[in-house]
């Protein structure tokens, strides 16, 4: 991880809800708008992206908690804009605030952790659960 890794840096990601993220695509009763899911996954890139320069290489962050409300729906074709702030760093743990918003206002915001881990470590241990 580098020095560079520091509270205040910023990621953002957009993304056009395309039919596969309604949710009505799983539940066909359910009203067609942005699910909160795929919504979050959103978000979790956004902050992907906030530390993604800041690792060394071999180096990934992953996701290890999520506190976030969605409190606004938004329809297919509409653009998510999530942008992701950096408030903490303890360790190899991150701390972010997010939030999302849709071409007319806020839509979700949360706070979301995440770790640093060596990829190859990562996937050593992942590989000892494969049967």
């Amino acid at each position: 991880m580098k020095e560079t890794l520091q509270p205040g840096i910023s990621g953002e990601v957009r993304h056009r809800v395309v039919t596969e993220n309604l949710v009505s695509f799983r539940l066909p009763d359910m009203p067609p708008v942005l699910s909160s899911p795929s919504l979050l996954s959103v978000m979790e890139t956004a902050a992907y992206e906030a530390i993604r320069p800041h690792l060394d290489p071999g180096e990934v962050s992953v996701g290890m908690g999520f506190d976030f409300e969605h409190f606004a729906a938004t329809p297919c074709g509409d653009t998510i804009v999530a942008t992701a702030r950096v408030t903490a760093v303890e360790g190899k743990q991150i701390r972010v605030d997010f939030e999302a918003r849709d071409g007319h206002e806020l839509v979700a915001r949360g706070k979301h952790v995440r770790a640093v881990v060596d990829l190859a470590q990562f996937k050593q241990r992942l590989a000892k659960k494969n049967y």
